[in-house]
Order: C-alpha cells, then sequence, then structure tokens
C-alpha cells in the first residue's frame, strides 16, 4: 500500500518528502474493509478474452470484437470464436457477458483512481491488478424505457440476494485540496442496485438510510442497525450479513 501511494505521488511535480510521511500516516485510519465492492473498470478490452451467456444458456467463448454503449452501458457486443466467426449479441439477447481485462486496461484503471489521498488508501490495488473477469449482466436500461443494456457487477461472489452496479456518471465525493495535494474525495456516492428479480433502483450515500429500509427490512435483526445511522461506507459488509442471515433463515425454514 505505502509503495502504492508513494508511486502516486512521485506523479504530482511539487510533492515533498514532508507530504509523502504526512500521507503515510494516515494509512492505519484509512485500511481497507474486509468486504468491499470491486473498483469498476471502464475499457472493454478489445480483442481480450471474454465469454456470453445467453438467454438460452449457451455459453460462447471468443474474443470481444467490438461493443457499442449508451450512456455508459454496453448495449452490444460482438465477439470472434476461435474459427474466426463472428457472434453479434444485443444486450437483451444475453445473460451475462464477461471479458478478461488485460495489463494496460488495469494499471489505466489504477490511475483513474488516484484522485486523492484517501482514494488511494481505500481502493483495493491488488483486487484491479489480479482481477481475472470482470462481469457484466443485463439489465433494464436506468431511466430508459423498455431498454436493455449490460451492467457491470460489483459485488461478485456475494450477489445472491443483492446485485450492485456501476452507475456511469454517477456522483462522486467533493475532493478537498490541500497543500497542493488532493487528500479527501472521488469515492463513489452513488450505485444502481437490483434486489431479487427486481429492476435497478439508485442508491445514494446521501438517503442511505432510506435504500436500507427497501433492502434490508426483511430480516428483522438488519432492522435494526437502524436504530443508528447505517453507513454507506458499510454497505458491502451490510450486503454480506444480509446474505449470512437469509442463509439462516433458509435452512431454519427447510429443517422445520
Amino acid at each position: 500500500m505505502a509503495r502504492v501511494l508513494a508511486m502516486w505521488l512521485s506523479n504530482n511535480n511539487n510533492m515533498k518528502k514532508l507530504k509523502i510521511t504526512i500521507a503515510l500516516f494516515f494509512i492505519s485510519a484509512l485500511a481497507l474493509s474486509a468486504q468491499s465492492f470491486q473498483e469498476p473498470f471502464s475499457d472493454y478490452f478489445s480483442m481480450k478474452e471474454c465469454y456470453v451467456i445467453t438467454n438460452d444458456g449457451e455459453h460462447i467463448h471468443g474474443k470481444l470484437r467490438s461493443a457499442a454503449d449508451s450512456r455508459g452501458f454496453i448495449t452490444r457486443v460482438t465477439i470472434v470464436d476461435a474459427q474466426g466467426v463472428k457472434h453479434k449479441f444485443k444486450a437483451a439477447d444475453i445473460q451475462r457477458f464477461v471479458i478478461k481485462p488485460d495489463a494496460f486496461t488495469k494499471l489505466r484503471t489504477l490511475d483513474e483512481y488516484s484522485t486523492s489521498v484517501e482514494h488511494v488508501l481505500k481502493t483495493d490495488h491488488d483486487n484491479i491488478l489480479d482481477r481475472e473477469w470482470v462481469y457484466y449482466d443485463a439489465q433494464p436500461m436506468p431511466r430508459r424505457k423498455n431498454k436493455v443494456g449490460l451492467l457491470q457487477l460489483l459485488n461478485p461472489g456475494f450477489e445472491e440476494y443483492i446485485k450492485v452496479y456501476h452507475h456511469p456518471n454517477g456522483s462522486k465525493s467533493m475532493t478537498v485540496r490541500v497543500g497542493g495535494i488532493n487528500w479527501l474525495g472521488g469515492k463513489e456516492r452513488t450505485y444502481w442496485v437490483v434486489k431479487g428479480e427486481g429492476k435497478p433502483q439508485i442508491v445514494r450515500k446521501s438517503s442511505f438510510n432510506k435504500s436500507f429500509e427497501w433492502m434490508f427490512a426483511d430480516e428483522a435483526e438488519m432492522r435494526s442497525a437502524l436504530r443508528r445511522k447505517a453507513d454507506f461506507g458499510d454497505f458491502a459488509g451490510h450486503i454480506q450479513a444480509y446474505n449470512e442471515l437469509r442463509y439462516k433463515s433458509l435452512l431454519s425454514k427447510n429443517s422445520n
């Protein structure tokens, strides 16, 4: 972590050793949480390994030839299989699109999330550098009637009941600049969220308590968290806790 921070600071012309020392001091206070969302990738990795799962359950593997998007959501993809055959898909034709990011895209993504010292420290750099696949699900496009797009999934592995997606052009926390350094800001403040088989709904940091009740109120133990203000920064942890409670509830029902 310290190495990554030092590399980021070295790209700013007016940084001094004192500023680096001060920045490193805050590492312990800004440590990563055990459970967090993945940082979204913004590129489509042309000619990289990928596969599509169609609505019929068919898996088609190949390399990405092209992708079209609307307002940041992928609407069409074309992949080329090992025999050189092109397969064109509309987002509405598939369940999931999965692609392998390359090294350049990973480094570019790291650079994009170097917007502030806080952001550098709170970003899971290993998760970006070691990411094997990026997942996109077909969902109704927010605020676009009867349109389907591919939304980038940010909580693969714990998305059984609640899926959290990247919100392109969504709100980010305000940047605080002191002494020529961006110390705070640049963090996501909105996500698109799908619970069960529902449609995507926006979840904002500013109204997280209200969204918390919508997402988790069907588990009584989660409702107790509303006795105090629910923390948007613990959103991923709340989902993991909810998943565990839902699993216990299912076991209890099956045992009766």
